[in-house]
């Protein structure tokens, strides 16, 4: 019988048994939780930011090289 485990699955593991012992461990979680949200919403925002900075690019190069298809 093989047994095809994730090697992440034994450390995931562990991570809960050291927190279990943990009396702050629901704090500590809902910490990680809220970080984590924020880092994505602060990611998201950079990527918006970027994706408009390209889109605004591509129109100065378009005015500037003069490749106007209205004409």
């Amino acid at each position: 019988m093989s047994i095809n485990a994730n090697p992440y699955t034994l450390f995931l593991i562990l991570i809960l048994l050291v927190l279990s012992t943990d009396k702050q461990a629901d704090a500590k979680i809902m910490f990680l939780k809220e970080f984590t949200e924020q880092t994505s919403r602060s990611l998201s925002s950079v990527r918006e930011g970027v994706e408009t900075m390209q889109a605004v690019m591509q129109q100065a190069q378009a005015v500037f090289t003069g490749s106007n298809t209205s004409g």
